[in-house]
């Protein structure tokens, strides 16, 4: 069965943080999810399509970049569900002469866990990508842009500043 994760106000209504649910797509599970837990129904659909408001993680990535409630599921899958957050908490930065690997050995220093292409935290996710270097004259200066969101995004991306401090940027 598919895990489901859940973050404030989704946590809040379940009463639970962590559960698992039947259902061989996304849709499958989520409607799974609203039967045990009716009071999310309002924030995860609109008029049967999953709600702009809402955002539905599947490996770190965005079903709605994938099948959207069509997404196939398998077994040990986990879904993490991130509740619209006032103010759109999201911060991006481009560090320069910050790694890729280092930035994941800090990540899995904070307890980061790995879905896909991202880093999931306790109530925040993080994405980084690698960018064109800097180049100054015969000088090439690597970048990294990096991206932190979620209910926790703030408290996150402020300790990943100070160690992109030390080991770059």
């Amino acid at each position: 069965m598919p895990v489901i994760h859940l973050y404030a106000t989704f946590r809040d209504l379940a009463g639970k943080s962590r559960l698992e649910v039947p259902g061989k797509t996304v849709g499958e599970a989520l409607s799974a999810l609203v039967k045990q837990h009716p009071a999310l129904e309002a924030e995860l659909f609109e008029n049967g399509a999953l709600a702009e408001r809402a955002t539905v993680f599947l490996g770190g990535r965005d079903v709605r970049y994938l099948q959207g409630l069509d997404t196939p599921l398998s077994e040990g899958d986990t879904l993490d569900l991130f509740p619209p957050v006032a103010g759109g908490q999201a911060f991006r930065r481009v560090y320069g002469a910050l790694r890729p690997w280092l930035l994941e050995a800090y990540l899995k220093g904070l307890g980061a866990r790995k879905e896909g292409e991202a880093f999931l935290l306790p109530g925040a996710l993080v994405r980084f990508r690698e960018l064109p270097p800097h180049r100054v004259g015969n000088l090439e200066v690597p970048r990294l842009e990096v991206e932190v969101e979620g209910p926790e995004a703030l408290r996150w991306f402020e300790k990943l500043e100070l160690y992109a401090a030390r080991g770059g940027g």
